[in-house]
Order: structure tokens, then C-alpha cells, then sequence
């Protein structure tokens, strides 16, 4: 890895325009292996989900990061939004960005739901009208509760992302300092934390914003390198990334210290100890280099090295299976923090994470259903044969979803649109030409 020391911030705005929107494939590939991660969670970690009579060993379930994947997902969309959405705040824009937001969105994720009915038929009405509208959340709306639906628990993340689309508008709109949007939402997350009587959806909402406006920030603030072709320790990276998921060293630490809470959001203040890793691997693969990186990097591999100490001095090693995975993936980030990789080698993902979005949204009801129906069920052997049919399912139906269904529809509706652009602005002609023929008649 080389980073350039005489790269320095982008002084100007934080909205300024200048912004390079080219398309990422090795990010795309991240984006893929982190939708692969939540999948495997639920059919490896969460027992007897894939196969009602067999589960396999409980180590196999420690190789995912679902939780630090959903929160990278956050910083991957505030990037990508800060990246895109290039233009000046006006109306036009607005509809443009909330018909783009749609069209991306909608379409699959109301397939979903169809998917999670039927694989949980008995939902309850209100239950799928409330998904349906984005409303699910794992957290009381105060002493409301609107869950995702049974057939599809992966759709809570879809509410976080929802708000975050639409507070932007006002972001876009009112172009506030970001940093005073960072210590609105952390003062309101660390509320949540040490005091449970708070609303816990609203500290979840203002933990999560802090992940998604980080990879805002990066797109807005950081100017990428031009230095191509980068060798990086990605391996190294992605074991960081592991460890820290399992670790969860924000919330030991003050679980150590006796600050509770019980009733946390599924996001919440103690997540925190995520959050660089995340920007790590997001300012390495696209090359945006800021003063103080190199202590980020040294942080990254400090959150679990101090965790692995603490476990290893207080003799919880061997009790817990889920310190001793991430004890591995602490060791074997340090033992290959040297072997550097191309950059590029991403790319090889970027097939799935083009279809990342559908086989997020589609992975849980594929899986119930395979659950429910699939006539081999067990065995080892069964399991397995089960995993693989349920993989080849999922990625065929999201790839029809993602590159020929979502394709069409954004086809048929962007022709629609603009023939309707196009009426309007053939009356509006028409009507000016009789009112300037009305105009000359009368002098």
C-alpha cells in the first residue's frame, strides 16, 4: 500500500461539485461479498433455519459479518448518493433524485414482500401494509411496534435506508455544516445508550446516520489518488472486518463498565467500534487518502488486538466460540497484513454485487421455503445439497430481477416520463404560439 503524503483535503465546500461519480467495480465487489456475508449468517449462524433437523457446526456460523456488512451497506449508500447526486439543490432535481431512488428500489423490494408472504402466508394485514410502506422496525415506534414481516426480517434495513434517502433532500436543501450533523446524531446516540427510556428508534436512526453520513463525507470532502493500480492487504482487511464484527467491542466495554441497555436498538452508540473499519476498507479500495489515515489504519487493528488482550488476560478465550473465531481472524489479520493484493482483485465480485441488492432482499424467503419444502432434510450430505440449491435459486432469481426485470421497468417508465415531458412542453409551445398570434391580431 502507498499513500501519497502530499495529498491533502478538499478545502472547499461540502458540497462542492467536483465530484469524480465514475463507476466503482471494486467497490460494487465489497458491496457483493457483503450481501453473501448476511445470507450466510441466517442459513449458517441462526440454527435449524435452512434445514428444520440439522444445523451444522456452531464455527461455520462465525464466518460471516452480518451486522458490520448491514452497517457497511449505510456507508456504501451515503457515498454513492454523495457521488451521484452532483447537481444543484432545485425541484427538477428533487423529482429527479426521488424518481431515480424509486425506480432502483420499489420494483424489487415490493417482490420481496410477495416472496416473504409466501413463504409466511399467515402474516397479519397491517403487518405487510406497514413493510409495504417502509414503516417495519425491530425498535417500538413509543409504544407502537411495527416488525418486518416473518417471511423477510432482512427488510428492517430498508426502513433505515428509506429516511436517510429522504432526510438527504433536506441536507441537499439546507446545505448544513456535516460536522455538526455528526454531533447532532452521536449526542443523540449516546442519549439512546445511557438512557434506555429514551426512544430507542430514534438513537437507532441517528447510530445509523452517523455510518451513512461517513460515507458521505468521504465522497464529498476526500479527492481519491491518482495513484492506480494500488496494492493493499485485503485479506488482511476483511479478517479486521470479521473480528470486529464478533468482537463487538464497544458494547463489552461498556457492558465492563456497567452502562446497560437492555432495550438498545438493533443499531445503536456501541456499534461505533464498527465504524472504521468500514471507512478503512472504503478509503483503501477507492483510493481517498486524508491526514490522520495512517492512524485510522493503526486503530482498525487496535479495536480487536485490545479486545483479544482483554479476553486472553481475563481467561474467556476457550468458554466463548464466538471470541475464539474472532481470536483467530485477529491473528491471521496481523500475520497477513503485509501480503499486499491488487486492489482489483474486487472485481471479481462485482457480478454479485450487482445483483446485491435483489439477493439481500431474497435470501430469507428462498431459505424459509427451502426449509418448509425441500424433501431431503437431516443429513450432512442433505444440508449441504440444501445450501447449494438455495445459492444457485437465490442468485438466478436476483440476477433476472436485477439485470432484466429492474432494467425494463426504469426503460418503460423513463420512455413514459419523457413522452409525458415532451406533451407538456409541445402544449406549453402551442399554447405560447396562440397567445403571441392573439398578441399580434389585436395590434
Amino acid at each position: 500500500m502507498k499513500i501519497n503524503p502530499k495529498m491533502k483535503p478538499d478545502n472547499g465546500s461540502d458540497y462542492s461539485l467536483e465530484k469524480n461519480s465514475s463507476y466503482d467495480y471494486n467497490l460494487e465487489g465489497i458491496r457483493g461479498l457483503a450481501a453473501l456475508s448476511v445470507a450466510s449468517s441466517h442459513v449458517l449462524f441462526m440454527k435449524n433455519f435452512l434445514d428444520p433437523t440439522y444445523h451444522p457446526n456452531i464455527y461455520f456460523g462465525y464466518l460471516q459479518a452480518a451486522h458490520s456488512a448491514v452497517l457497511l451497506f449505510f456507508v456504501l449508500s451515503g457515498y454513492f448518493i454523495g457521488l451521484t447526486t452532483t447537481k444543484e439543490f432545485s425541484i427538477q432535481q428533487v423529482h429527479n433524485y426521488i424518481l431515480r431512488r424509486a425506480i432502483r428500489i420499489l420494483p424489487i423490494y415490493f417482490i420481496a414482500i410477495c416472496f416473504g408472504v409466501l413463504a409466511e402466508p399467515n402474516e397479519k394485514l397491517n403487518i405487510v401494509l406497514g413493510n409495504l410502506f417502509f414503516g417495519q422496525n425491530f425498535d417500538k415506534y413509543f409504544s407502537f411496534s411495527l416488525h418486518p414481516i416473518a417471511g423477510d426480517a432482512a427488510l428492517w434495513s430498508l426502513n433505515y435506508e428509506i429516511l436517510y434517502y429522504l432526510v438527504f433532500i433536506l441536507v441537499w436543501w439546507l446545505r448544513p455544516k456535516i460536522l455538526d450533523l455528526f454531533l447532532g446524531a452521536f449526542l443523540i446516540s449516546i442519549i439512546g445508550w445511557f438512557l434506555p427510556s429514551f426512544p430507542q428508534f430514534i438513537s437507532g436512526y441517528a447510530s445509523g446516520w452517523i455510518f451513512w453520513l461517513s460515507g458521505l463525507l468521504l465522497s464529498l470532502k476526500v479527492q481519491p489518488s491518482s495513484h492506480k493500480g494500488a496494492f493493499i492487504p485485503v485479506i488482511s482487511y476483511i479478517l479486521l472486518f470479521h473480528a470486529t464484527n464478533h468482537f463487538l467491542t464497544g458494547k463489552s466495554i461498556l457492558n465492563a463498565l456497567f452502562f446497560v441497555n437492555p432495550v438498545a436498538s438493533f443499531v445503536n452508540f456501541s456499534d461505533l467500534t464498527i465504524l472504521p473499519i468500514c471507512i478503512l476498507i472504503i478509503c483503501e479500495i477507492t483510493r481517498r487518502y486524508f491526514h490522520g489515515f495512517i492512524y485510522l489504519r493503526l486503530l482498525c487493528f487496535l479495536i480487536p488486538i485490545f479486545h483479544l488482550c482483554w479476553i486472553i488476560f481475563k481467561g474467556h478465550i476457550l468458554p466463548d466460540p464466538k471470541w475464539v473465531a474472532a481470536s483467530l481472524f485477529t491473528i491471521l489479520a496481523i500475520l497477513l497484513v503485509k501480503y499486499d493484493i491488487p486492489a482489483n482483485s474486487l472485481k471479481k465480485m462485482t457480478f454479485m454485487g450487482r445483483i446485491s441488492y435483489a439477493f439481500y432482499l431474497l435470501h430469507m424467503p428462498i431459505a424459509i421455503l427451502m426449509n418448509k419444502y425441500f424433501p431431503w432434510q437431516g443429513t450432512v450430505l442433505s444440508f449441504w445439497l440444501g445450501l447449494l440449491i438455495w445459492l444457485v435459486i437465490t442468485i438466478l432469481l436476483s440476477s433476472f430481477l436485477e439485470l432484466f426485470i429492474q432494467p425494463s421497468i426504469k426503460y418503460y417508465l423513463s420512455t413514459f416520463l419523457l413522452l409525458e415531458m415532451i406533451d407538456h412542453r409541445t402544449m406549453a409551445f402551442e399554447t405560447t404560439s396562440i397567445e403571441l398570434e392573439k398578441g399580434g391580431k389585436s395590434n
